[in-house]
């Protein structure tokens, strides 16, 4: 009896999140990491990865709605950007669901007159959240909406 509820308590329950998945510690990942050390504890978790657009990026295969892109300066990891492709209405409530999430770990955000964008930058790692949800865009006129959450060192 104990042994199965363990197993129910290690097995991951479905979550209705669409964006607990987007922080650096669902991947036991912070900003600053060796390369070699980031590859390594990616691999060993199971993460398949692949080259990104030059040298200094690599992409986790993650699921075909979601994508994860690590930048790399000077052998350190500089940024995680985490990446989510979703119908535009699923794209505005994913945005209100990370704004809630942030506001209640980080406090209230940088003031910008955008209303798209969330920007964190008064601590390290900056966080800066997007979401493209405009029906008039290329991709909303497929109904398809993005939003996108990259914790960063400016420096």
């Amino acid at each position: 009896m104990i042994a199965v509820a363990a197993l129910l308590f290690a097995t991951a329950f479905p979550s209705t999140s669409k964006t607990s998945w987007m922080r650096p510690e669902s991947f036991h990942l912070a900003i600053g990491m060796q390369r070699e050390e980031t590859v390594k504890l990616l691999e060993d978790r199971g993460w398949k990865m692949k080259q990104g657009d030059d040298d200094n990026h690599v992409v986790i295969d993650y699921d075909d709605d979601k994508a994860v892109t690590l930048e790399f300066n000077r052998d350190r990891l500089r940024s995680i950007r985490f990446e989510l492709y979703v119908f535009l209405p699923d794209a505005k409530t994913a945005f209100n669901e990370e704004k809630a999430f942030l506001r209640q770990s980080f406090g209230a955000p940088k003031k910008m007159k955008s209303k798209s964008v969330l920007l964190y930058d008064s601590m390290l790692p900056n966080v800066m959240v997007v979401v493209a949800a405009d029906p008039k865009s290329e991709n909303g006129q497929k109904g398809v909406g993005i939003l996108v959450v990259r914790y960063y060192d400016p420096r």
